[in-house]
């Protein structure tokens, strides 16, 4: 029995390459657990490694049980694995806490360290014990005090629903509001598999997430925003193409955009990923190998045929194996490019409802995507905190790393990296080196940051800027000594690693 090898088989090699989800939300894990379980697996039929955390159980006879904390479980051989024990996030920021001791900077270290991980329940924790030892500290007053204000949801979203039908002209949509958005959507109500709630109930959860993270990265590090007065205008879209339809109509660009933010109407736009035709392709070859191996699993052992996938010939034992872990792999992957998607486009337009960025000034692009690709979470981890490393955009960094022409400061804050992108392939370089010029001066040099970006909110409405005008600006707030900021940036960016290049690397 063969399985056909669809167009799109190397998406499942690139799938299993990305399915790494570390440190995520205390691994699902009590809080009692210090440590959780990497596993390192080799999926039987495919050449690629699997990273996979949760937790694992080594049985008599060298099979492996693995326990993802929303998508099931896993068996395995133990010769396929390399299990690795890590500590949780939980446990390394209660080591934070500890060390801090009574320090109160200490202590609203600890609380930016769990934001920066995704522990938004301990971030409120350590603010409250930083305000403990003293009542008065700048930035736990303003966490504290952001905290009161953003909990009071928002009244009357009469005006943007009617703003929402009216862009999108689909009188059958749905809609729903949190405390601060307002989506539009078409999918459906019932609770998907694995989940207690709808896509649309997630999606509303997940920008909050983003909405409240975003705030307080830059509350808990003394810099106000504007909040907004309104709930900001989302759409989902069930299909593919009804969303495609629709962003073509509004702009041809938009064809290959897996979401966006429409800052003209000021409307977030996605879909569910589960309806491409490349996902629809590889949930087919998904369910295809669950149906060879549900029905091998009838036939008596000495008629069981060889099961040929590519050019291998495996037995049922791997089959039933591989069906099981690309499953499992298929619903993690929907679920990782959706927070991806909505991480990106929610901080675009966070930004441009905050003040942080003005609504009538042209924003370079590399100040726009170098903002939002910082905030994202890379489509190989659920929700993760902030300024996560994403691995492809790294991997893009490195490859034009050697090239000083492009991989310049200069080049880079005119915007020449993104005007003179010639390809999709320049824009993602593109969109690689205003990343880490982001991540690094976001990281260092946070307080001449916001102010270059103050300075660019003061420049005519309307008027896109040239490059020298943004090097002069830049200059204004960084100086103008160019070579030890390109060294300091560069020794950063050789000191960034991934978390699972943190975790090998210890070994």
């Amino acid at each position: 029995m063969e399985l056909r090898k669809p167009d799109c088989w190397w998406q499942v090699r690139c799938l299993a390459k990305s399915c790494c989800f570390l440190f995520v939300l205390s691994c699902g894990l009590p809080a009692r657990t210090a440590y959780a379980d990497l596993v390192l697996y080799r999926v039987p039929g495919l050449s690629s490694v699997v990273a996979l955390q949760g937790t694992t159980t080594v049985n008599q006879g060298g099979s492996v049980t693995y326990k993802h904390p929303e998508f099931g479980t896993l068996y395995f051989d133990i010769k396929d694995a390399k299990i690795h024990r890590v500590p949780t996030t939980s446990a390394l920021f209660a080591r934070h806490v500890r060390l801090a001791g009574e320090d109160a900077d200490k202590l609203m270290d600890a609380a930016r360290w769990a934001l920066r991980n995704g522990l938004l329940k301990q971030h409120y924790e350590a603010v409250a014990k930083t305000l403990a030892v003293n009542p008065q500290h700048p930035d736990a007053s303003r966490v504290r005090d952001l905290k009161r204000r953003i909990e009071v949801p928002i009244a009357d979203s009469s005006q943007q629903e009617r703003e929402m039908r009216a862009l999108v002209g689909r009188p059958d949509m749905k809609i729903r509001t949190s405390n601060h958005f307002i989506l539009m959507y078409d999918t459906s109500d019932k609770p998907t598999e694995h989940k207690k709630t709808s896509r649309a109930e997630q999606r509303l959860e997940l920008l909050e997430l983003v909405y409240e993270s975003f705030m307080l990265r830059f509350f808990s590090h003394g810099v106000d925003l504007d909040i907004p007065q309104e709930r900001m205008k989302v759409v989902l879209f069930s299909e593919h193409r009804d969303y495609l339809q629709f962003a073509t109509q509004l702009s041809p660009t938009l064809q290959s955009a897996s979401g966006f933010w429409d800052g003209q109407n000021n409307t977030s736009v996605f879909y569910d990923h589960a309806t491409t035709d490349d996902f629809k392709i590889l949930q087919a070859m998904s369910d295809q190998l669950q149906e060879m191996k549900e029905a091998a699993k009838k036939l008596k052992r000495n008629e069981r045929p060889a099961f040929k996938v590519g050019d291998r010939i495996i037995e049922l034992k791997d089959l039933a194996r591989m069906a099981d872990t690309i499953e499992l792999l298929v619903g993690i992957e929907r679920e990782n490019l959706d927070i991806e998607v909505v991480s990106h486009e929610a901080t675009h337009q966070m930004a441009g409802n905050t003040g942080l960025f003005p609504r009538d000034v042209v924003v370079p692009s590399w100040v726009h995507e170098g903002l939002a690709t910082y905030f994202e979470t890379p489509d190989d981890a659920a929700w993760s905190g902030i300024g996560a490393v994403n691995s492809d955009r790294l991997d893009l960094y490195r490859v034009l790393e050697r090239d000083r022409v492009h991989s310049n400061i200069d080049f880079i804050v005119g915007d020449q990296i993104f005007d003179m992108a010639a390809s999709i392939r320049g824009t993602l370089h593109g969109y690689g080196q205003a990343w880490a010029l982001t991540h690094f001066l976001m990281e260092r040099h946070f307080k001449e940051f916001i102010n270059f970006y103050r300075r660019i909110g003061e420049m005519p409405p309307d008027v896109l800027i040239s490059p020298q005008v943004l090097t002069d600006l830049f200059s204004e707030s960084f100086g103008s000594d160019r070579r030890s900021l390109d060294n300091e940036w560069r020794a950063y960016m050789r000191s960034l690693k991934t978390d699972l290049e943190l975790i090998l690397d210890e070994e």
